[in-house]
């Protein structure tokens, strides 16, 4: 039975590996923090690649760590509810990684009802212009905003 003795060979491995790990502790941690700080901008490029290539698993990192409220979601359910088309779907931007930090373009993640907290069902990807928008305002200050700023223009353009 070839397949028997191979789990138990992982096995044994498994353990071994980890008895070793255990007595060497010190060397492999003393090895990791100079292979760091040797290799910090090839480790910080990949990490941005990886993030640019998966943003949802930075997302829910990152939400998980914000706030007190409720938090049920994951990595996978955020990539369930990504927009097919990679835009945002209240003002129709395209979704692009900021260098450094988000800029309006950045998916992010929103809370529709916020004291419901990051729960699956309340939360949407929207670029972080739309986040920023509804960050202080209820939808009806949203509007209010918006019909007095379309009327003022209009009276603009009409001049």
């Amino acid at each position: 039975m070839p397949h028997k003795d191979l789990a138990v060979k992982k096995k044994w491995k498994k353990e071994y590996n980890k008895k070793y790990y255990q007595e060497n502790k010190e060397s492999f941690s003393e090895y990791n923090k100079k292979y760091k700080k040797e290799n910090k901008d090839s480790i910080r490029e990949k990490n941005r690649e990886y993030v640019i290539k998966n943003p949802w698993v930075e997302m829910t990192t990152k939400a998980k760590t914000r706030t007190n409220l409720p938090f049920n979601i994951t990595s996978e359910y955020v990539k369930s509810i990504w927009p097919e088309d990679n835009t945002c779907p209240a003002l129709g931007i395209k979704f692009k990684q900021g260098i450094g930090g988000p800029i309006d373009s950045s998916p992010s993640l929103d809370r529709i009802i916020p004291e419901l907290g990051y729960i699956k069902g309340n939360v949407q990807i929207v670029c972080f212009l739309t986040n920023k928008i509804m960050s202080s305002a209820t939808p009806d200050q949203v509007m209010a905003v918006a019909k007095h700023y379309k009327k003022i223009t209009e009276e603009k353009n009409a001049a």
